[in-house]
């Protein structure tokens, strides 16, 4: 059965401070919105329509990052949900859609799938939650027999009614004649003179149409309305997801203590260290350890590799058995083979260091394609930059560089080759031969160390 999503960011998100809409807030590396595309697209519904303020469709397109086809609905005035889902009908053409909001994003695939699945025997389903602190929500009457009979915004909830924990979420599901049947029918509410779509459940019980709930934890129907939410969200966020892993079988020395902004898949036996990022898409092979104060974005990592504390790794591939850090920075395009070494405050961009080599500490490598058990030098430096272009290093297997050696590229050093300490290099350096390149040291005589000049 084919299913539209009707999602409303018509907000402005006035209490973020902020002039960005609210629904293009930032949370765990993407923006709200794109957290419930991507639970859409999970649960099988790809045909998406966003309701959007005049002024905000642009900004929608411009920075949702989805394959979901949408279609963009302006809602003229902020007139109320049931008006924002009148706007959005004349782009559903299936016989059923979900209504969702942008600013609640941490709904779940199960429960978009278990509502789908009770929209087959009714007309209209309502996801609500029990919360502690229902205070701001719209509460769930129901009747003798446990139907919903009604939602009662807090506004006009009287003192009774304001007891109710049950609360609306704001996402629902319709078959599709029904809503606009019903949307029809509702009346501006007298005190904000808007349109409530949760008046459709009380004209919907009152007309006999087949109406029903599905609870979730609250949690997922968590909404955003301002930064301290967005945090709340974050945290609530980071659990779930330290939760999932540790089911998984990652040890996680302290969830609280892990953000994973994007997609982190682990394999077996990873142990991950407190104070540790993850953005964009990483995954940890087996036996991977992450220490702490850790930054991965966009990086694979071979099994059994260990990533010393405060290292940054960014665009990369390691192979297995690798060792980085501590403080180790790894910059795009950077390869690891088997058993590499990458030591602390080294930093590599664009280079590959090839199986069992080391690349031990004090050093930058950039542009530079380097064999298998090779050393490479404390204070080395590959000069790769000749102020307009970049050059590159070309170092072989069982190759030893000193300690303070500078490599100007181009350069090839050839398998075998050792290059003495202190030396600048800029030419060919040949295979299982010294090559050494120092000035003549000398000693002057009567020379003075200058001093400061005493105060008059």
């Amino acid at each position: 059965m084919a299913w539209t999503a009707v999602i409303l960011a018509a907000g402005k998100g006035t209490r973020m401070a902020s002039p960005k809409p609210k629904a293009l807030q930032n949370l765990a590396g993407k923006a709200l919105i794109e957290h419930v595309l991507s639970t859409l697209t999970r649960a099988d519904i790809d045909d998406v329509v966003i309701v959007h303020s005049p002024e905000a469709k642009e900004e929608f397109e411009n920075n949702i990052q989805t394959e979901t086809k949408i279609t963009y609905a302006e809602q003229s005035e902020a007139l109320g949900t049931a008006h924002a889902v009148k706007t959005a009908l004349p782009h559903v053409s299936t016989d059923n859609f979900l209504v969702l909001l942008g600013d609640v994003p941490l709904l779940s695939e199960s429960s978009v799938i278990k509502i789908k699945e009770e929209l087959e025997s009714n007309k209209l389903v309502i996801l609500t939650a029990h919360v502690k602190d229902p205070t701001g929500y719209g509460r769930i009457s129901r009747d003798k027999d446990g139907k919903p009979s009604a939602i009662i915004e807090e506004l006009d909830c009287n003192d009774e009614q304001k007891k109710i924990k049950e609360i609306n979420s704001g996402i629902m599901a319709f078959n599709t004649e029904t809503a606009k049947s019903l949307i029809e029918k509702i009346d501006p509410n007298p005190k904000k003179n808007e349109y409530y779509l949760t008046d459709a459940i009380e004209i919907a019980y009152h007309e006999g149409i087949g109406a029903t709930t599905h609870s979730t934890s609250e949690e997922e129907v968590f909404g955003v309305n301002s930064k301290k939410d967005l945090a709340e969200a974050e945290k609530i966020n980071r659990k779930k997801i330290a939760s999932d892993l540790m089911d998984a079988g990652v040890t996680i020395i302290d969830p609280e203590r892990m953000d994973v902004r994007g997609t982190l898949t682990c394999g077996k036996d990873v142990t991950i260290d407190v104070s540790t990022v993850f953005i964009g898409d990483v995954t940890l092979s087996d036996g991977v350890t992450v220490g702490p104060f850790t930054v991965i974005a966009n990086s694979e990592i071979g099994e059994a590799t260990n990533i010393h504390s405060h290292s940054n790794i960014d665009g990369a591939s390691i192979g297995s058995r690798c060792n980085i850090g501590p403080f180790a920075r790894i910059r795009p395009e950077t390869e690891l083979k088997e058993g590499a070494k990458v030591g602390n405050f080294v930093e590599t961009k664009k280079t590959v260091i090839g199986k069992g080599s080391k690349v031990n500490h004090l050093t930058y490598v950039g542009d530079a394609v380097i064999g298998k058990n090779t050393n490479i030098g404390a204070g080395t430096i590959t000069c790769n930059y000749d102020g307009v272009n970049k050059h590159k290093t070309v170092i072989g297997d069982e190759v030893f560089i000193g300690s303070g050696v500078e490599l100007v590229a181009p350069i090839d050093v050839e398998d075998g080759a050792t290059v003495g300490a202190g030396s600048t290099i800029s030419k060919h350096a040949p295979r299982e031969k010294l090559t050494i390149e120092r000035s003549k040291q000398k000693t002057i005589d009567g020379w003075k160390r200058p001093s400061k000049k005493e105060e008059s």
